[in-house]
């Protein structure tokens, strides 16, 4: 039988204890508890725990020597401090608090990542262990192989739990016990620490434009809510760029900004380099303020040195509301253009954008109205001005018919003035539109449940008639570019923006078919076509819009969740059923690999500005070929000419303690002033050394057999 002593710490602490202030209690559990010498020693044996102020004590045995306030502890031991650390030893002398003492055979565990073994080491007040002669590594040491990946090996190290840092003097860092490098000091944040200044990994690569690289990041916290990321990138061709990240957490907000420049690279007199800003922040009365600055130096900065593949950058400030029923948002809004074919001087600057949306249940058959109001200002340096400003109203009631039939009546007028300027093709004066809209729904769902699944089958009929009522030429700054598929087959107005509309007579005929299987996999089908009056002449050839019937539209998607999905999409010429447009997408996601594939047609549209044939086909995945090791890659074909617009390929290893990522990448650029590189990048992560262990990765495993 075990024996408790819970009431220990009237023994261990003395009478005097009585008359003292209350002091925390001490819990003794052991198999066998003596007192002796008059109650001045005390000896447990057999599965000892002692529990006092937060720690806890687990050894063989222990004897407490109350006269000289010592206890002696004999292991295998354990000691868990209250910050959750725990010391391992062969043998300790400690205080009775626990919180001072030496210790022989230390090892020590932080977090469940990094293991320090010492050949001894103290406790100190509480709060530091000190351990002598080290080894330190969050890597699995096994006895027939007790060289681990990486170690360091330091003549002494101090670990604060309560400042959770780590100081290594003399240290030597190890990778597969051959030494690669020394330094006298070494401070690193203890490992579940998320925000500690210091040095942080460096990350290498190599770049046919700026030869080697290296990154050396060091962070810096500023308080509790800021902190600082100051990276040294040094290169061999292309000289030094400082990149700097900003992040501030606000009791209302949240600001991040990242910016790099060339250090020793100028051109034109002015140094190279981006900016690239966020913030948002919650204001009274449910508003907020978001905004976003993305400026370049040049059109090649960003992709010399591989930040980014983006050819046009955007820069805002916006002050908006968002509410079941209402909607505000005004807006400013920037862009830098990096193509070469678009001048800078005649991208536009929306000074501002104002957008104001209500909606209001009113009417019968359960009618909803809507109300509306914008206003847009553009400006160029070189070229045209507009001043838009319009207002709108629109009505829909939802009666639902005989038979299940549920219908929607709508209703919308549209006002718009245009003040157009600076353009020598459109005059000067003021242009007004009035734009009434009339539309009958009618959709009829129609389901069937069988002994093996539920079939949902939904013809659809919609019948528009709209009108432009104009005076002066409405310029179009916002529309250019509508498009045919299933997400826009059923809209009233299928251009993306307020400067033109559709009108005439027009009916949207679609069936929708969905297939509900009780094992959890579903298929879904649509196709339909858009049948007009009057053919117009607004749309191009490769919106699928033209003529007086359109493309006939057609998609299907199957779901298997959670491991296949399949969507594809077509667009069929009306009178010979030719391929104007087709996709295909294909998603597998499993635990040993992921497989995505997608294929895309798009048919010559010389009315779009001359936009030749495209065929594209892509390819990504990731192959766990092994426990450890994985592949991942991707790449994307022009079909048309057999050319690789986009190639990469990553090779990771990982286990417990270390994550090596080796990357490859070529990706064909459309600038005629940056060439086509290959770029090779490598990074490293140590779990417990500044980096985290990440799960995914299993840990490796001792070999027991003899």
């Amino acid at each position: 039988m075990r024996r408790w002593a819970a009431a220990l710490a009237l023994v261990m602490m003395g009478p005097a204890a009585a008359a003292q202030a209350p002091e925390p209690p001490v819990t003794l559990v052991a198999d066998q508890v003596e007192v002796l010498a008059g109650g001045d020693v005390i000896t447990a044996a057999g599965q000892v725990e002692v529990r006092y102020d937060g720690q806890t004590l687990e050894a063989a045995a222990i004897t407490y020597d109350r006269r000289n306030e010592r206890v002696q502890a004999t292991g295998p031991l354990r000691l868990i401090t209250d910050e959750g650390v725990v010391l391992l030893a062969s043998m300790a002398e400690l205080t009775p608090d626990l919180r001072d003492g030496l210790v022989t055979g230390a090892r020590l565990i932080l977090n469940e990542e990094l293991q320090i073994a010492a050949a001894g080491g103290q406790r100190i007040a509480g709060r530091y262990n000190g351990l002598d002669r080290i080894v330190a590594t969050s890597c699995v040491v096994c006895a027939t192989q007790p060289v681990p990946l990486w170690q360091i090996r330091a003549e002494r190290v101090i670990h604060d739990e309560v400042e959770e840092r780590i100081w290594f003097r003399n240290a030597r860092f190890d990778v597969l016990g051959i030494p690669i490098a020394y330094t006298p000091i070494l401070r690193i944040p203890a490992p579940g620490v998320r925000r500690a200044p210091g040095a942080l990994l460096p990350q290498f690569s190599s770049s046919g434009i700026y030869g080697y690289g290296v990154k050396l990041p060091y962070f810096i916290t500023l308080g509790d809510h800021a902190d600082l990321t100051l990276t040294a990138f040094l290169t061999t061709d292309a000289g030094a760029i400082l990149e700097t990240e900003y992040r501030q957490n606000f009791r209302a907000g949240a600001l991040r900004a990242f910016a790099a420049g060339a250090l020793d690279d100028a051109e034109d007199g002015f140094a190279r380099g981006f900016v690239d800003a966020a913030a948002a922040f919650a204001l009274p009365q449910g508003f907020r303020l978001e905004g976003a600055l993305n400026v370049v130096s040049d059109d090649r900065f960003l992709q010399e040195f591989n930040y980014s593949d983006r050819d046009r950058l955007t820069s805002f400030v916006s002050v908006n509301r968002y509410r079941p029923r209402t909607l505000f948002d005004a807006r400013i809004i920037g862009y830098q253009s990096l193509r070469e074919d678009e001048t800078e001087d005649e991208i536009p600057l929306v000074l501002p954008r104002i957008d104001y949306r209500q909606i209001w249940w009113a009417g019968p058959m359960n009618g909803r109205l809507g109300g509306d109001a914008d206003a847009l200002s553009l400006v160029r340096p070189d070229g045209r001005d507009v001043l838009r400003a319009g207002a709108g109203a629109n009505w829909r009631g939802t009666p639902t018919l005989p038979f299940g039939v549920q219908a929607a009546l709508i209703g919308d007028l549209r006002f718009d003035v245009y003040a157009p300027s600076d353009d020598p093709n459109v005059a000067d004066d003021l242009a007004t539109r009035f734009v009434p809209t009339a539309g009958l729904e009618l959709r009829w769902p129609l389901a069937r449940q069988t002994t093996s699944a539920t079939h949902v089958v939904e013809p659809i009929a919609q019948v528009f008639w709209s009108e432009a009522f104009q005076q002066g030429e409405i310029v179009n700054e916002d529309s250019l570019l509508p498009e045919l598929d299933e997400t826009s087959l059923f809209l009233q107005n299928r251009f993306p923006g307020r400067d033109a509309v559709e009108t005439g007579a027009r009916a949207n005929l679609g069936v929708t078919y969905t297939r509900y299987d009780p094992k959890g996999w579903t298929m879904a089908a649509t196709a339909g076509q858009v049948f007009r009056q009057e053919a117009g002449d607004r749309f191009t050839l490769g919106s699928g819009l033209t003529g007086t019937t359109s493309d006939l539209v057609a998609a299907l998607t199957f779901d298997l969740p959670p491991s296949l999905e399949v969507t594809g999409r077509t667009l069929l010429a009306p009178d010979d059923f030719t391929f104007r447009r087709g996709e295909l997408e294909i998603a597998y996601v499993s635990t040993p690999f992921d497989l995505a594939t997608g294929y895309v047609y798009l048919a010559e549209d010389v009315e779009a500005g001359d936009l030749p044939e495209r065929q594209e086909y892509t390819l990504s995945g990731r192959w766990r070929f092994a426990p450890n090791w994985e592949l991942e890659g991707g790449l994307r074909i022009d079909l048309t000419d057999g050319t690789f617009l986009e190639r990469e390929a990553q090779l990771t290893y990982g286990n417990e303690c270390v994550q090596l990522a080796l990357s490859l990448s070529r990706n064909v650029t459309t600038s005629t002033t940056v060439p086509t590189t290959t770029n090779i990048g490598l990074s490293v992560n140590l779990a417990g050394l500044g980096g985290t262990a990440n799960r995914k990765w299993p840990a490796r495993r001792c070999n027991t057999r003899s």
